[in-house]
């Protein structure tokens, strides 16, 4: 009988007792004569292949970084820059004289002038009669806004002068206007202590090496202290410290005073900056 074999199909093998093996080549790998067939290795699944992938690894890591620098120059342009990324000069020794060359004694001289008449005894006896004391001596509330912060003060009133609240208001828009010259953030000073009574006066002596046994520009309405570091980000309720944002801020206090709108004194002692309004602002 006559077998007709299609090779393509079948692996043909002879061996040695004359026996003609034939293998169908699709259930099985090509055989070398006389081997075994070797095992094909089981491939991993297609999604561990791609991320196991040293090219696909590094694309993602290319796409995170567009992204994270993109966010980052998008975020520059349109908050500014971080104070800890902008270099700001210290301050020079004229600058450091300025800071000193008004001593308490021209700050009570002027707050007495044109302040409130008698200062206050204590806090109760101001907030029983707010708002008729408010219109006796010109008072205005002081209160967070977008160029301050006013925190809980301990041995003071958030209370000024117009004349004083003006001036603030005026030092905190200036400041505003030069960190956006500078293309940094918008950064708010906070104001640490504003109207004290005598009582208060009593209590801080014994904490405070600055208050006076006797008397205080700030028992007239037209003196209040700044931070000299504290600040906070627009937005941001945490602050943050900085010497950096001190002397711009700072620098804009010395023009004030040069421009005779206030006395200027930095306390290093309580790390404050003491303020006093001249006259009264247009």
């Amino acid at each position: 009988m006559l077998l007709f074999v299609n090779l393509k199909v079948f692996n043909l093998f002879y061996c040695s007792n004359g026996i003609i093996i034939f293998e169908n080549r699709k259930n099985t790998d090509q055989l070398e004569m006389g081997k075994p067939a070797k095992k094909r290795k089981k491939r991993k699944p297609l999604y561990i292949r791609i991320i196991t992938n040293r090219k696909f690894i590094l694309f993602i890591l290319i796409v995170l970084s567009v992204v994270f620098f993109s966010h980052w120059i998008f975020k520059s342009k349109v908050k500014g820059i971080s104070i800890d990324y902008m270099k700001v000069d210290v301050l020079t020794v004229s600058e450091e004289k300025a800071l000193k060359k008004y001593s308490n004694a021209y700050h009570l001289e002027t707050a007495q002038k044109h302040g409130i008449t008698v200062p206050f005894k204590s806090k109760k006896e101001m907030l029983n009669s707010a708002s008729a004391f408010m219109r006796t001596y010109d008072l205005v509330l002081i209160d967070d806004n977008k160029y301050y912060e006013v925190p809980g003060l301990t041995h003071s009133l958030a209370y000024l002068k117009s004349d004083a609240k003006d001036f603030l208001d005026d030092l905190g828009e200036d400041f505003q206007h030069k960190l956006k010259e500078l293309g940094l953030r918008s950064y708010r000073f906070s104001v640490t202590s504003i109207l004290r009574t005598l009582d208060d006066q009593k209590g801080l002596r014994k904490s405070n090496i600055n208050a006076t046994d006797n008397n205080s520009a700030h028992y007239y309405g037209l003196t209040f202290d700044l931070s000299q570091t504290r600040f906070f980000e627009s937005g941001d309720s945490n602050p943050i410290y900085s010497y950096r944002l001190r002397n711009i801020l700072l620098r804009e206090l010395i023009r004030m005073q040069n421009e005779g709108r206030c006395y200027v004194l930095l306390e290093k002692q309580t790390k404050c900056i003491h303020i006093t309004v001249r006259k009264k602002q247009i």
